[in-house]
């Protein structure tokens, strides 16, 4: 049957007479469902007064999505779907063409009374197929969880983020309780496993394995368009308007809520082994340093010896973090870039006479020990000629005396950072190596492959350095005269910090 059709969506039409409606697809899909029968073909029926083949319908809209911008209407049935007639047509068939333009769709619809409606959908069984949960992409994360007391007993929330931002926070309870709203009202659509109880005080493994279980579940469940539009969904999130009929709340409030005021933040110790510290969301690097010092009983005054430095999936080269940055803002900024964020706490020296001073307190000569080891295993200093010793000495009851063989190694306590470019290298790259003796400037191709070339030079000849975040330079001064050499590399700030080490290290040193 031929259909009228209007080819300007935004001109009036009889309220139901056949129209054109055209739908740019958003971030959470055309934004309605259909249902209808399975196969093609049947028995004609009056619609409107005429008569028609069975017809696919709109079985919701999403309020505030692309159809219900469009005025695509609950009941509406479908004539055509991109210029072609779809009258008698299987739901499959009609859901594939609703499907083969990926951004815009055109569809020819006609509206019925809210009676017809009733009449023709008590007539026929409608279908509805998986095609109707359509998928869409909502960067939802729970980076960090709290912890709060309550009433004498520690309970744990996970901080809920979209797009970075702090959305909500809820207990496992809450959890538990909105996946089974959403069972018992999408009772047909397969749920993703969700994390089972715990009749016992979880241990912190468990409890980030919960962590992990319970992002998953709500990240696979909020991909799902039309149970993240859901009232449920949306109350759990704090976007309902209780005070407006449950409306929902202007996307744009995200993020302005308040945040726990304390987090809970993973951080690795040099064995590779685990701790959980709850620090204050705003805390800087300082307050995190010392939390993680209480945790182990190193002493404030020993934590200057100390830091925290960040690695990715994507970039296994540790950086110290800068004084000046936020932890928890910069662990939920980085959640999903580049694979998780790791913290680890590390020594940040380059003395031996240092390392010897607080190897005095178990608590320090344990990270020192255990950071040797991982230094060893990954092969950062020559041991050539000391493989027995440290066979022998490495061991827990043996520490101290391990830490003196490693001390002896060439290349211990030197960091070599990745090739980059050089303002008096033309043709390749130089990798830059900085240890408590001297500074190495060795050339390499542009594949970072090690050539024959090594300047070095002793710190006593260093007049000036510094860094501008992308390029970190240091001035060499020898018989009246000084050379400037300059690096582009996204290490420059840890090259400035190294030199902040070595040189207030050498003054103390020097003044004693």
């Amino acid at each position: 049957m031929m259909t009228l059709q209007n080819e300007n969506a935004d001109q009036e039409h009889e309220p139901y007479a056949p129209h054109c409606v055209i739908i740019v697809k958003g971030i959470q899909g055309f934004g309605f469902n259909v249902r209808g029968q399975i196969d093609e073909g049947g028995q004609l029926k009056s619609i409107n007064g005429s008569l028609y083949p069975p017809l696919q319908h709109i079985s919701n809209v999403i309020p505030g999505g692309p159809a219900d911008e469009a005025g695509v209407l609950m009941g509406d049935r479908i004539l055509e779907v991109n210029g072609i007639n779809v009258e008698g047509e299987s739901h499959s068939k009609v859901i594939e063409l609703i499907k083969s333009n990926p951004e815009k769709l055109r569809m020819s619809l006609m509206s019925v009374p809210p009676k017809e409606n009733e009449r023709l959908d008590g007539e026929s069984v409608s279908y509805c197929s998986e095609d109707e949960f359509e998928l869409h992409k909502v960067d939802v994360t729970i980076p960090s969880m709290s912890q709060k007391d309550e009433n004498g007993k520690i309970v744990v929330y996970y901080n809920v983020y979209i797009d970075g931002k702090f959305l909500c926070s809820h207990r496992y309870k809450n959890f538990h309780d909105l996946q089974v709203d959403l069972k018992n009202k999408f009772f047909q659509f397969d749920f993703p496993k969700f994390p089972g109880k715990w009749p016992f005080q979880l241990s912190q493994t468990q409890l980030e394995k919960r962590h992990k279980e319970l992002e998953q579940w709500l990240i696979q469940v909020c991909s799902v368009a039309q149970l993240f539009n859901h009232f449920y969904i949306q109350d759990f999130f704090g976007l309902v308007n209780n005070d407006k009929n449950n409306e929902k709340a202007d996307i744009s409030s995200v993020g302005s809520k308040s945040e726990p005021d304390n987090a809970d933040i993973k951080v690795l110790l040099p064995d590779r082994s685990s701790i959980c510290v709850n620090i204050p969301t705003e805390s800087y690097v300082k307050q995190l340093i010392e939390a993680i010092c209480d945790k182990i009983n190193i002493s404030h005054e020993n934590s200057q010896y100390f830091s925290v430095f960040k690695s990715s999936d994507a970039d296994v080269f540790e950086v110290p973090l800068s004084l000046s940055e936020k932890p928890l803002e910069l662990h939920v900024q980085n959640y999903n870039e580049s694979g998780t964020l790791k913290f680890t706490f590390k020594k940040f020296i380059f003395s031996s006479k240092d390392e010897n001073e607080i190897a005095e307190d178990p608590a320090c000569l344990n990270i020192l020990y255990q950071q040797a080891v991982d230094d060893l295993i990954n092969k950062t200093f020559d041991t050539t000629g000391k493989e027995i010793e440290l066979k022998r000495t490495q061991h827990i009851s043996t520490q101290r005396e391990f830490l003196e063989v490693v001390q002896s190694c060439p290349g211990y306590n030197t960091v070599s950072f990745p090739h980059c470019a050089c303002d008096s290298r033309k043709d390749g790259h130089v990798i830059l190596s900085i240890s408590f003796q001297k500074i190495s400037i060795q050339a390499c191709l542009l594949t970072g492959e090690k050539q024959d070339q090594i300047k070095n030079f002793t710190w006593a000849t260093v007049s000036d350095y510094g860094s501008d975040g992308e390029i970190f330079h240091f001035t060499i001064s020898k018989s009246n005269s000084e050379r400037k050499i300059s690096l582009t590399t996204p290490f420059a700030d840890f090259m400035s910090q190294s030199f902040d080490r070595i040189t207030a290290s050498r003054d103390s040193v020097t003044s004693t």
